[in-house]
């Protein structure tokens, strides 16, 4: 929620959706006391896809290292209409990013500026590459409310070590124009978060970072922990300080500090829609392990949230969490961001 201003948060509020938002929970709940896995309304959150494709090579990452099994592709403007025109009325807010870049995307703007004629919360994270003044300019003109914009070095060498292929100066620079154009149009979104990713390479330019963050005039500097997959990547990229990792290592195994306990509330409440329409769990089934279906052709979002697949998935939820392969390396209940 680092990323979502509550007080924005709450001009979203309206009566329908605080009703939905009710059943939803009260399904979720019901369904955690018996174990049998019950769904009542909508989901109120929803993140989609606007594109897999990236600019950048980051080595964590499942597009930038080469991992990403499912086609790459951008989001059509008519799969995400349809996706607002049936959902809109119960949404709080959509994360519009996932596994690229979004402003790769050319339709990712009018995205933004439709979803925002529902009131909904609308926010995004990029890595700024995008952002010329006329982008600047149309970024603001959206209605996007907050967007993250990823910085993880204070020099070209720290931040090249991570963001493969990318140009720090050019990332700044947008900034600024994001920042210079929020002021021109007299505007108070969208707020601006540098997210620094705190690895081994770069732990000790946590102050340099903050300066930078002032400099630029963004809003907050968000202090994040590094997910690895491996013992070998948390060698090579957990930070030294202990205090800033979110795993415990040793004896060729690597543990979250916290796993949480009971079910995911995430099938209840969210969900996630890739660009070409199909429909997932949430941001850390990657490549689409558990794909329930698909919106691009036509086929209602209702009918995929309340389809058998998805209700097999949630009972596994509530029984036997550990037998899903997305939920071991999950950050809920983790403390991601220092």
């Amino acid at each position: 929620m680092n990323e979502i201003p509550l007080h924005l948060l709450f001009k979203t509020v309206t009566t329908r959706r605080l009703i939905n938002a009710g059943m939803v929970l009260s399904s979720f709940l019901l369904s955690a006391i018996t174990k049998r896995q019950r769904v009542m309304g909508k989901p109120f959150i929803l993140t989609v896809e606007p594109t897999n494709v990236c600019n950048l090579r980051c080595p964590l990452c499942v597009t930038g290292n080469g991992r990403m099994t499912r086609t790459a592709g951008k989001l059509e403007f008519e799969t995400f209409k349809r996706l607002i025109d049936e959902l809109g009325d119960y949404l709080f807010y959509i994360l519009l990013y996932q596994q690229g870049e979004p402003f790769i995307n050319k339709s990712f703007l009018d995205f933004v500026a439709y979803a925002k004629t529902r009131r909904i919360f609308v926010t995004t994270s990029t890595n700024a590459h995008y952002f010329d003044i006329d982008t600047a300019r149309r970024t603001v003109a959206s209605g996007l409310d907050s967007i993250i914009v990823s910085i993880d070095g204070a020099s070209q060498t720290s931040y090249e070590t991570y963001r493969v292929g990318g140009e720090l100066a050019k990332v700044t620079a947008g900034v600024r124009n994001l920042v210079a154009e929020r002021n021109r149009q007299r505007s108070r979104t969208p707020k601006v978060f540098i997210q620094f990713i705190m690895m081994r390479h770069n732990e000790r330019e946590i102050a340099s970072m903050r300066e930078l963050t002032r400099d630029l005039g963004a809003d907050k500097l968000l202090l994040k922990t590094v997910q690895v997959e491996t013992e070998a990547e948390a060698v090579q990229w957990l930070p030294a300080d202990e205090s800033r990792r979110r795993y415990r290592t040793g004896n060729g195994s690597l543990q979250p500090k916290r796993k949480a306990i009971g079910p995911c509330v995430r099938p209840w409440t969210s969900s996630l829609i890739n660009w070409d329409g199909s429909v997932v769990p949430c941001c850390f089934d990657k490549n689409g392990e558990y794909e329930f279906g698909s919106t691009k052709n036509g086929k209602e979002f209702s009918q995929i949230w309340m389809s058998e697949k998805y209700d097999l998935f949630r009972d596994k939820m509530l029984t036997e969490r550990s037998s899903l392969s997305i939920c071991r390396n999950c950050s809920q209940g983790i403390r991601l961001y220092l």
